[in-house]
């Protein structure tokens, strides 16, 4: 297989990336140092890809950095690395080191700096993030066959993948997040390896797992992510509760209609396909707490999920219009808002259409009857508290608000009834 030609490959690299970059090596040269495109960047530039970041390698010490750029971060200047920002935009340098002494399973205790570009890389995780790119002399390094690697869509530790794994437990995640987002193959040396090495992977906080958990659903392929971490037990090392309680086997593939849709749709069709419908409230109320997930992100998706067992439940009822109002646009508007109401029902749609392969009869309606603007919502009402007060001033405060929400309910099973007469008469006559 033939070696990428270096000059195609830079002019890959968009403006103004590609000036900032060429200025920054060139700052590096001058102060005699060497300066190279590292790691991901050019991996994704052999695959034809625009990197979302740039990242260099460069032989100066961190103190030496920061005296040939104004505007620095010491990013970790512990372990040699320094953000810069160059035009309001920002680049990570670090010097090239040795890493010792892993000891947490994550972090060498101590780096060697002084090393050359070649200790450098040997340092790496996957030969496909072990290539170097000269921006300035046009010069490809590849001391690992990541080329070769890359053409094939292998994901292989650089050397022993025990000792590699060993030194840091989120590598083994990362080789599962790289089959989703690149959609390549784990060596089977190396994914032996993860099984291997479990241990040393328990050892990662659970806010790193949780960011590649991200990575895996956000991607293009999740499915053989998810199916590797169930493989190996992943996200049972940072959990206690029982996943896979569900039907993973014949609803992962669901995950295949949901490509374009948000990450709150497809985390809610994992809680769907992980945990069983008789605990999934609880189940995954522990698992986003314990894999450190947000409030809103959780609120979301159980909302989702929630919604989507009570259509399947009263799928007769959303035929009618009524139905329609009263089950699915109303506790949608009340939790999301008015606003965003035909987008939240096109993610129950296509959540519809991922759990029972069919397409969800009910949205085209819904959308219809949505545009008509009916009234969903307790502000929606002609009448409030302070109206019905005012009529009826002997109500207690109770019966008050079951006034207003009878009131609602009435409302949506038909608009018409909309109207101050007739639901303080409604009132008038429970009393």
């Amino acid at each position: 297989m033939m070696s990428p030609d270096p000059s195609q490959l830079i002019s890959q690299i968009p403006s103004p990336f590609l000036e900032d970059l060429l200025e920054i090596s060139s700052s590096i040269r001058n102060y005699g140092g060497e300066a190279y495109l590292v790691g991901g960047s050019v991996r994704d530039l052999v695959l034809n890809k625009i990197p979302h970041e740039y990242d260099l390698a460069v032989s100066i010490h961190p103190e030496e950095i920061l005296k040939i750029f104004k505007r620095t971060v010491p990013t970790g200047i512990k372990h040699g690395t320094i953000t810069i920002l160059f035009h309001d935009r920002s680049y990570e340098l670090t010097t090239f080191r040795k890493d010792e002494d892993y000891i947490d399973g994550r972090r060498p205790e101590t780096v060697q700096f002084g090393v050359s570009l070649s200790e450098d890389l040997n340092r790496r995780d996957f030969t496909m993030n072990a290539l170097a790119l000269d921006l300035r002399q046009k010069i490809l390094v590849d001391e690992h066959s990541g080329i070769e690697d890359i053409q094939n869509s292998l994901i292989r530790t650089i050397g022993n993948p025990v000792s590699r794994f060993t030194e840091d437990g989120l590598r083994p995640v990362r080789a599962i997040r790289f089959v989703s987002t690149l959609g390549f193959k784990i060596h089977p040396d190396t994914e032996e390896a993860i099984e291997t090495c479990r241990s040393v992977t328990a050892k990662v906080s659970p806010e790193r797992i949780h960011d590649e958990f991200l990575k895996i659903l956000r991607s293009k392929n999740p499915i053989e992510g998810f199916d590797l971490l169930k493989k190996h037990k992943t996200l049972e090392l940072f959990t206690k509760t029982k996943l896979y309680s569900g039907d993973w086997d014949e609803r992962k593939i669901g995950f295949s209609k949901l490509l374009q849709t948000s990450e709150r749709s497809k985390l809610a069709y994992f809680l769907l396909s992980c945990f069983s419908e008789q605990s999934w409230l609880v189940d995954s109320s522990v698992f986003f707490k314990e894999l450190k997930f947000s409030n809103q992100r959780t609120k979301d998706s159980q909302f989702l999920l929630k919604t989507l067992y009570s259509l399947f439940q009263l799928k007769e009822k959303l035929r009618s219009p009524s139905g329609l109002r009263s089950h699915l646009l109303h506790p949608v508007a009340q939790y999301a808002g008015k606003k965003e109401l035909l987008n939240w029902c096109s993610e129950l749609s296509l959540l519809w259409s991922a759990a029972l392969n069919e397409d969800a009869f009910w949205f085209e309606s819904a959308e219809e009857e949505s545009k008509k603007n009916p009234p969903l919502l307790l502000s929606d009402l002609v009448i409030d508290g302070h109206l019905i007060r005012e009529k009826f001033p002997e109500l207690p405060a109770p019966k008050l608000g079951e006034a207003l929400r009878s009131s609602l309910l009435s409302v949506l099973q038909d608009p018409n009834l909309n109207s101050a007469d007739y639901l303080l008469d409604q009132i008038r006559k429970s009393l």
